[in-house]
């Protein structure tokens, strides 16, 4: 009788410390996903600081008229990258949006970078024109769905009673350079399609 009792002793000791385990291991999960989610927050709100001054009317005029603004594409989102081999981590109805703003931000940084390829110097000025007016209409759609996904990932911070920061945006040197073309021709802008949806 001593020895089962002692054997049941061993098995609820060993359930208990396998349940303790386990909401330790889900204590650190929710920490890791609160982290993320406000680290996110602050990377998407500084990229998407710099598509809105790339799609600011009198910047995209001048992308058309000059064809050739821009600095080197942006490929610094780390917060995203230690992310992708586990979604997972984060809120399930923040994932769709995330990743459509990342998935878009990864085509304009292509898009940009063609830019610089000698293809893209051999093209007339129309085609030229047409490529400029692609990219202001696929920056504005990432723009849009930057907001999106910045609204699902304070609904979760909200969610989980905690404050949500604001949507900083400080001075881009990741964007256009405007220390060398320090003015912009004065070009319409109606035939750039701002609300073309390429994603």
């Amino acid at each position: 009788m001593q020895a089962l009792i002692g054997l049941v002793g061993v098995v609820i000791g060993i359930l208990l410390g396998k349940g303790l385990e386990r909401i330790l291991d889900l204590k650190r999960r929710q920490d890791r996903q609160v982290d993320m989610v406000f680290a996110l927050h602050a990377e998407i709100s500084a990229g998407l600081g710099a598509v809105e001054e790339q799609t600011e009317p009198h910047q995209a005029s001048y992308l058309v008229a000059d064809e050739w603004p821009f600095g080197p594409s942006d490929r610094t989102d780390f917060v995203f990258a230690a992310l992708k081999s586990d979604l997972t981590v984060l809120p399930q109805e923040a994932i769709h949006p995330v990743v459509r703003y990342y998935r878009l931000a990864e085509q304009s940084n292509l898009m940009i970078d063609h830019i610089e390829h000698e293809g893209y110097s051999r093209q007339p000025p129309d085609a030229r024109k047409r490529y400029a007016q692609n990219l202001i209409a696929l920056l504005n759609t990432q723009r849009r769905s930057g907001e999106a996904a910045l609204a699902a990932l304070e609904h979760c911070i909200s969610g989980w009673g905690l404050t949500v920061p604001e949507r900083g945006r400080g001075p881009s040197d990741e964007g256009l350079d405007r220390a060398v073309h320090g003015s912009s021709p004065e070009i319409s802008t109606s035939n750039i399609r701002q609300d073309r949806e390429i994603f």
